[in-house]
């Protein structure tokens, strides 16, 4: 019952939130949003296509343009060659590690080539990094939230658990018995993929730990608060172990049985869910 909710609340706010044009023909994401980076959440999507023509979401005028052959004494930054439209709702869309060569105009119309897809700055392939910022609000927004459905029929898989002792990364099986001297977080590997080769980040994560619900999270936006860059007023710490691991911190094991209930979905509504049980031995 849980899966079909989700579903269908999913199809719903595709339904509701679409107003955008995907920035590419026959695109495939490849990175997502929200996703770990090591040490901070990627704020946007990665896509590649067959054909090198990156268009406009929507109509937008060019607020700000750096590209090499305009400026060519100057080293590249992160992003390369990028554009910077604004639109008429205020939103803010960036396309980045674009191609050397550039199309200058004061404003744009969704079937115009805003530029190509390129492996300028610091990249790792030719893609399309792309964002949308929402400048009053101070926040990044999922990009596939606002876009037309894509073709993604496969759940994310919940892998292995974990924990992390003295740089060390232990592997827990299912109901085994393990001895703690401390609270440790429990790490979970989860892989989710569109065509089958990619590893992308989830959307949801959901974990009930002994009963009681001690994560809830969606990947919707990434905002700036007092605290950093956090999701749903979390950092990147409270989300990530290191090694790109989601982590459910703030547990409280009991001698004897400790039974974790984790549900995950991506942005299309595929859902996964998996119980993990150990048998704690506390020595504090």
């Amino acid at each position: 019952m849980y899966n079909k909710l989700v579903l269908f609340s999913m199809m719903i706010l595709s339904l509701v939130n679409t107003s955008f044009r995907w920035p590419v023909t026959d695109g495939m994401i490849t990175s997502s949003f929200g996703e770990s980076r090591g040490d901070h959440f990627h704020d946007g999507i990665d896509m590649i296509s067959v054909s090198d023509n990156v268009f406009p979401v929507d109509q937008g005028t060019l607020l700000y343009s750096w590209n090499k052959s305009y400026y060519p004494l100057e080293n590249y930054w992160g992003g390369g060659n990028y554009k910077v439209l604004r639109h008429k709702d205020g939103l803010l869309s960036i396309y980045m590690h674009l191609q050397d060569a550039d199309n200058f105009k004061q404003s744009y119309n969704e079937t115009d080539i805003i530029g190509y897809i390129g492996d300028t700055g610091h990249s790792y392939g030719k893609h399309l990094h792309f964002s949308l910022l929402n400048p009053q609000k101070k926040e990044s927004i999922n990009p596939v939230k606002l876009m037309s459905p894509h073709d993604d029929l496969k759940s994310p898989e919940i892998l292995n658990f974990y924990f992390h002792i003295d740089n060390k990364y232990i592997r827990i099986n299912n109901n085994a018995d393990i001895r703690l001297t401390k609270h440790y977080p429990l790490l979970i590997e989860i892989k989710d993929t569109i065509k089958g080769n990619e590893n992308l980040g989830i959307y949801r994560i959901k974990a009930v730990f002994n009963g009681k619900e001690v994560l809830n999270t969606e990947f919707s936006a990434i905002g700036f608060t007092t605290n950093g860059l956090t999701v749903n007023n979390k950092t990147f710490n409270d989300l990530f172990d290191e090694k790109g691991y989601y982590k459910i911190s703030g547990l409280t094991y009991i001698p004897g049985m400790n039974s974790l209930t984790v549900t995950v979905a991506d942005l299309n509504g595929n859902t996964s869910e998996k119980t993990f049980t150990i048998n704690v031995r506390l020595d504090m």
